[in-house]
Order: C-alpha cells, then sequence, then structure tokens
C-alpha cells in the first residue's frame, strides 16, 4: 500500500487527512505546535492534531526544519508527501525525501492568489470564481507545476469560513482522484503560466480594519472574507468592535 506523510493544520486539512486515511496508509502526520488560543491563553491543538489523535496516527510536531527532517527520517520512507495549509515553506531535503515527491492541495486557480490567505484574499477582491488546485511542491511559493485543477463559483454572501468549508470537502475528493493517476503516470505536472501571477499575503491587523468612509462592496466583502475568524473590525468612538 502507498505510504504517505501528511503535513496540515487547520480546520481545512482535515478533510483531506480523514481521506487519506481510508485509503492510504499514514505513516505520519505532521503538524503545527500547540499554539495558546481563547481568553484563557492555553495552549490548544491544531485541529489536524485532535483528527490524528482520534484516528490513531503517528504524529509530529516539529517546530524547526531540522526536527521536521528527523521526525520523517524517524517514520520513513514515503512513497508520498501531500500538504494541505501546513503554514510553513518545506526546504529541498524535504521535498525530495518522499519516492514520488510532495503534493500540495491549494484553495485558489494557480497562479492567482498564490500565498497564505487564498480565500481571504479572493473575496475582499470580489472575485466571483475560485477553486482548489493541486501542484507539486518545489522550492517556491505555491510555484510548483500543476496536476489538476477544478473550478468553483463564490457565492453570493458566502464568508471566508464558508468557502474554506467547501473547499476543503473538494480538495478531499479531487487528492483521491488525482493521487492514483498521478502514481501511474497518467497525470504528469504542467508548469504554471505566470500570466495573472497575485499573491495572496497573510492577513494582519491592518486587513481587518474596517473603512466606514470607502464603498459598500468593499465594506462587505472585507466582512464576508475574514468571518467567522478572525473577524473584521470597526472603530465607533474609538473603540474597536469585531
Amino acid at each position: 500500500m502507498t505510504r504517505v506523510a501528511f503535513l496540515g493544520t487547520p480546520h481545512e486539512a482535515v478533510p483531506a487527512l480523514e481521506a487519506l486515511a481510508e485509503s492510504y496508509e499514514v505513516g505520519l502526520v505532521v503538524t503545527r505546535a500547540d499554539r495558546p488560543r481563547g481568553r484563557s491563553g492555553r495552549p490548544q491543538p491544531p485541529p489536524v492534531k485532535d483528527t490524528t489523535v482520534a484516528l490513531g496516527l503517528p504524529i509530529a510536531q516539529p517546530e524547526s526544519g531540522a526536527e521536521l527532517m528527523a521526525s520523517l527520517r524517524a517514520h520513513g520512507p514515503f512513497d508520498l508527501g501531500v500538504v494541505v495549509a501546513y503554514g510553513r515553506i518545506l526546504s529541498s531535503e524535504v521535498l525530495e525525501m518522499p519516492a514520488a515527491g510532495v503534493l500540495n492541495v491549494h484553495f485558489s486557480l494557480l497562479p492567482r492568489w498564490r500565498g497564505a490567505a487564498p480565500v481571504e484574499r479572493a473575496i475582499m477582491e470580489g472575485d466571483t470564481m475560485t477553486g482548489v488546485t493541486i501542484i507539486r511542491l518545489d522550492e517556491g511559493l505555491d510555484t510548483g507545476p500543476v496536476l489538476t485543477a477544478q473550478a468553483v463559483d463564490i457565492r453570493p454572501g458566502e464568508t471566508g469560513g464558508e468557502l474554506k468549508l467547501r473547499l476543503a470537502r473538494l480538495g478531499a475528493t479531487l487528492l483521491l482522484d488525482t493521487i492514483p493517476r498521478y502514481l501511474s503516470g497518467e497525470l504528469t505536472p504542467v508548469a504554471q503560466v505566470e500570466e495573472g501571477v497575485t499573491y495572496a499575503h497573510k492577513i494582519s491587523g491592518e486587513d481587518r480594519r474596517l473603512d466606514a468612509e470607502g464603498s459598500a462592496i468593499d465594506f462587505v466583502n472585507r466582512v464576508r472574507a475574514l468571518a467567522p475568524s478572525p473577524g473584521a473590525i470597526l472603530e465607533i468612538d474609538g473603540s474597536p468592535h469585531k
């Protein structure tokens, strides 16, 4: 059976992990370290960790590239790596470790919205269409060759959270269809075009601020894009309101 290393962190990575666990041998799940969340400030496990524990799979939470390599070596060898919203750029050494390389499920139609926040940026910019692209990772920021992609319409009023969930489910289905065709040689990665490249930079505190004097559509799109988390902020009489 094909042996897979999975790397992912947030809720939107969970459907792909669950799908892989049903069809392949997941030899290791790599996720980010527990982080303080909520008002208590206590470290909380990322969603992928909770799912991994429930599935009874091996898990690692490396804090550095060296720790990541050590974890992969300890649990290897692997036939394939799969990344879904892991949150860290991987070194060439990591990318070359699985025999067939590392695939990435990205929530946009590449090359539009390369980077950390493709769903939020698409909604904020008023895009009417997005999708899921599966690429073979290289050392660039979402620059690897494309195996397959599927477009979806962004529904009127759809929030970032709702769209992420829909794309996560689509990505899991697309991944299960793609892996056997990729491993058999039926699918050949095709280089991305450079026309239409845009970057989905990580959401900053400034991105969350609403402009009451700007256009209504920009205001609404920002609220939608950042709901339910981290949420847009409107300042009223000097006080921030989420």
